[in-house]
């Protein structure tokens, strides 16, 4: 489920800069997935997901 997570970001031109916390807990509920224990974690997840994504972007991918 975290690993499905990091397509569903909220982008700028910038670049993205926050994961759409709707759109996954409506994914983990279809997939099953114990949405209290998913909210719990997402805040902890999103920067290292953000992060990944920014530092991808600085390498030129």
């Amino acid at each position: 489920m975290i690993r499905r997570c990091g397509g569903q970001v909220r982008a700028a031109f910038g670049g993205p800069y926050a994961l759409d916390f709707a759109a996954i807990l409506a994914m983990g509920a279809a997939m099953g997935a114990d949405t209290a224990l998913l909210a719990d974690l997402l805040p902890g997840i999103e920067p290292v997901i953000v992060n990944a994504y920014r530092e991808a972007a600085d390498d030129g991918q």
